[in-house]
């Protein structure tokens, strides 16, 4: 299971990044200073790094060094400094790879595991190629989904949606996670947008739609998998 670092001091941007690499199946930790970052324990073992620039007590590039010091991980630098000249800063105080905020999750997930085949590390901690539940199929090499063993096409929208869900059956995520999940940090769109896909999604795989037994909403806070 790979092992990924995430440096950032704004804390809701951290807990949604390491909620969905978690459902990638990697090992996370958070620090949300330089000095807590370095004091990680058995910091040498971290196989990525994903370092904000603006931290409260250093700024990203400055920490790059005394990173390297410790561990030869690859950084991948998250910011909202989207200037040439910012990047060339990055790049020469030694990050591997650098985004810009806002940014979209599946991207981020794309160029962790990028960094990770660099290196030779593994860029699947679960090794998990299927998800099922109650005759639901995913396939996650294919993209392909089924249920009771019929095909059901979905858009990729649709599949991150019901991804997510699967992931963790049981588990209600509000309609905001959803959105910074599958669309992506600061989606400037509105709650309708993730209720529309969601109406379509059911008309694919729900037996009645308006009385799902897959995708329920839990009134007032969101969507879980599974009553």
């Amino acid at each position: 299971m790979s092992r990924i670092l995430i440096i950032e001091d704004e804390i809701g941007i951290a807990q949604m990044i390491s909620v969905q690499l978690r459902m990638f199946g990697f090992d996370v930790e958070i620090a949300t200073d330089g000095k807590s970052g370095l004091e990680i324990k058995d910091l040498e073992s971290v196989d990525a790094i994903i370092l904000d620039w603006m931290l409260p007590d250093i700024e990203g590039p400055k920490l790059i060094p005394r990173l390297r010091d410790r561990t030869q991980a690859p950084i991948l630098m998250l910011t909202a400094r989207s200037e040439i000249m910012d990047k060339l800063v990055g790049f020469e105080s030694g990050a591997d790879d650098y985004l810009t905020k806002p940014f979209d999750m599946m991207e981020l997930i794309a160029r962790i595991k990028a960094l990770l085949r660099r290196v030779g590390k593994s860029t699947d901690g679960s090794q998990e190629k299927k998800i099922s539940f109650r005759g639901l199929i995913m396939d996650l090499e294919t993209r392909r989904v089924t249920i009771d063993d019929v095909e059901v096409e979905l858009t990729p929208t649709e599949f991150k949606i019901l991804e997510i869900l699967m992931r963790k059956p049981g588990i209600v995520f509000s309609r905001n996670d959803l959105i910074d999940l599958v669309m992506g940090y600061e989606y400037e769109g509105y709650g309708r947008t993730l209720d529309s896909h969601i109406a379509r999604l059911r008309s694919k795989i729900e037996i009645d739609p308006k009385n799902p037994e897959y995708i329920v909403t839990v009134f007032g806070v969101g969507y879980k998998l599974g009553k």
